[in-house]
């Protein structure tokens, strides 16, 4: 079978980085096989012929100076000025005729055999014995096969000269040496195998670490492109739906017949209903991006549930339910220090999960002393219909409804305990589910005691610290500044605020306060700007300049944005903030709110 072009580029990539460890020992190898040479003639001086001794030695050194000659002859290639296989092969061959050559001046130690000379032929074998042990050891990087060529070729010389100094002690020193080199190349084939192995692997291991690195950036590139997406999609989606929305209320003001029309009805049911949808693929997408950061705030626990259940009462009353709060008096002032906006989103989750499937009883969320183990337990009850042992994992999965096969929109869109358990795991807590069938559900959230505060000051932004929940007032002649790019929502602004018969005035996304011309005797009270702008500057920017020119209106932002980082700079900046799409009677009661709340101010 022909091997793989990546098999040839692995073992010819192997075969380079032995090549270098090969092509490195060079020097060290002439110099030591010069040195020793030179110690050698220097202890058979007196025992060996001297133009005997001269002939080998020159020989040697000439072998020695063919090192340096190699080392020189294979910088390029060592430099990576060149490559490939043809090198190797090259090299191979060089490697090999110089190893031949010098197995052939050591064997040649056999001829510096004196008979009788004990001690001298004692020094000759240690030599020729140390040689062959360096020459396997350097050779593991270059040539298995060189090797065993240039041991066979020594011995065979050493050993054909051992009967002339030696005698009848010649055989078994013959067996020894040829055993020695034997071993030592069954060693060398070994070594080298393992050597290649290791490199291959090592390679292979810096493969796979560039490859991680790769794929580690492509992921983070995927998730900048996500972030930017959804930043994307959720100000441009936004934008036609709350337009929608408000048209829809503009048009039931301006026909009170319309409001009660079915078909009127089904649009707005639609129209929320994609806003709901959108909403939470949005907000489960920007969970599992990894782009949402908890920024932690203290928060008082006994009035962040009281929060929720009144955010969730008109949902309960509907059904008739029960929905109540429970605090023990030790945890009456308790205090976790977490993500705001998080928690609200948990709760609210279980809360209207709870109410969806409980058709009678009630809804409690508890807060209790966890035994056992430290923290507290923030707990909502239902008396609902229950789930199955076997279902209570699947239900945290997005898009997974329990009892609801023909997927009735009514029944919400299976995204709400997906969203519940992102948002836990973001902030460390642990979520648990106790459930018995018919009989009602539990679920269960662990707050660490790492997360309680002591009984510590939480503080709001300013434009928050008052309820706006005061009764609609009369929004007749007041005056709005709005100011947004989007052509659709100024045309829907206008048909609705006319309708309330607001006196309004329209800017079409100036980015900078100079470019917002009103006439000289009309000063806004309000003012409502989009987040999103053309230009350098946002809407908190806008409304910092315009609020320096009409420090008496009021500043609320409009945004289709989902970061958080938005609503916490606006609410910094004491800015109220309207998400798109903005409900027509939230819009309202805002409005109505903040202008009273002006008007109140302002009386002596």
């Amino acid at each position: 079978m022909k091997p793989s072009t990546h098999h040839v580029a692995t073992r010819h990539a192997v075969n380079h980085e032995l090549f270098l460890l090969g092509y490195k020992n060079l020097p060290v190898t002439g110099v030591g096989h010069s040195l020793l040479s030179i110690l050698t003639v220097w202890a058979a001086a007196g025992t060996v012929d001297n133009s005997t001794l001269a002939w080998w030695l020159g020989y040697m050194l000439t072998i020695g100076a063919l090192y340096g000659f190699e080392h020189w002859n294979f910088r390029s290639y060592a430099r990576g000025d060149i490559s490939g296989p043809h090198e190797l092969q090259r090299w191979r061959m060089h490697r090999q005729t110089l190893q031949l050559f010098s197995a052939a001046g050591w064997g040649g130690l056999g001829f510096l055999l004196v008979p009788g000379a004990e001690m001298h032929n004692i020094v000759i074998m240690t030599a020729f014995t140390g040689m062959v042990g360096y020459s396997a050891a350097s050779n593991t990087a270059n040539d298995v096969r060189g090797f065993a060529v240039s041991a066979v070729a020594s011995s065979g010389i050493l050993v054909s000269q051992l009967a002339t100094a030696f005698g009848r002690e010649a055989t078994a020193l013959s067996i020894m040496t040829i055993l020695y080199s034997a071993v030592l190349t069954v060693v060398v084939k070994n070594t080298s195998a393992a050597m290649r192995e290791t490199i291959r692997l090592r390679m292979s291991n810096q493969a796979l670490a560039v490859d991680n690195a790769h794929q580690a950036a492509l992921a983070e590139k995927a998730n900048r492109d996500k972030s930017e997406f959804l930043a994307a999609a959720s100000h441009d989606l936004r934008q036609p739906v709350h337009a929608l929305l408000l048209l829809i209320e503009a048009y039931r003001q301006r026909d009170p017949k319309a409001a009660s029309h079915p078909l009127v009805r089904q649009i707005a049911a639609a129209g929320q209903s994609i806003n709901g949808l959108f909403s939470a693929l949005m907000e489960l997408s920007r969970l599992e991006s990894g782009t949402e950061k908890p920024r932690p705030v203290p928060i008082k626990l006994r009035a962040a549930m009281q929060t929720a259940i009144d955010n969730i009462r008109p949902q309960g009353d509907q059904k008739q339910l029960a929905l109540r709060t429970f605090v023990s008096e030790a945890l009456a002032h308790a205090t976790i220090y977490t993500d705001k906006v998080l928690l609200e989103r948990i709760l609210g989750n279980l809360l209207s999960n709870a109410i969806r499937y409980t058709s009678q009883g009630g809804v409690l969320l508890a807060l209790r002393k966890s035994h056992g183990s430290d923290g507290l337990w923030l707990e909502v009850w239902d008396t609902g219909m229950g789930i199955a042992q076997v279902d209570q994992e699947r239900i945290f999965d997005p898009y997974v409804q329990i009892g609801n096969r023909e997927r009735d929109r009514s029944k919400g869109l299976g995204l709400g305990l997906a969203i519940v358990r992102r948002a836990t795991e973001l902030l460390g807590l642990r979520l648990m589910l106790y459930s018995r069938m018919r009989r009602g559900s539990c679920f269960r959230l662990h707050i660490p005691s790492s997360l309680v505060q002591e009984d510590a000051p939480v503080s709001m932004p300013a434009a928050l610290s008052e309820s706006i929940r005061l009764p609609g007032t009369i929004l007749a002649g007041r005056r709005i500044l709005l100011i947004d790019d989007d052509p659709m929502v100024l045309q829907a602004m206008q048909a609705l605020l006319g309708e309330w018969q607001m006196d309004l005035r329209c800017n079409g996304g100036a980015d900078d306060a100079v470019l917002v011309q009103c006439d000289p005797d009309w000063t806004p009270e309000c003012i409502v700007s989009d987040f999103r702008l053309p230009g350098p500057h946002n809407g908190i920017a806008l409304l910092d300049a315009l609020l320096e020119r009409y420090p008496d209106a009021v500043g609320i932002l409009q945004t289709g944005e989902m970061a958080k980082d938005v609503y916490t700079q606006a609410e910094e900046a004491g800015y109220l903030v309207l998400s798109k799409p903005v409900p027509p009677q939230t819009l309202y009661s805002t409005l109505s709110a903040v202008l009273e709340r002006r008007s109140v101010e302002r009386l002596p």
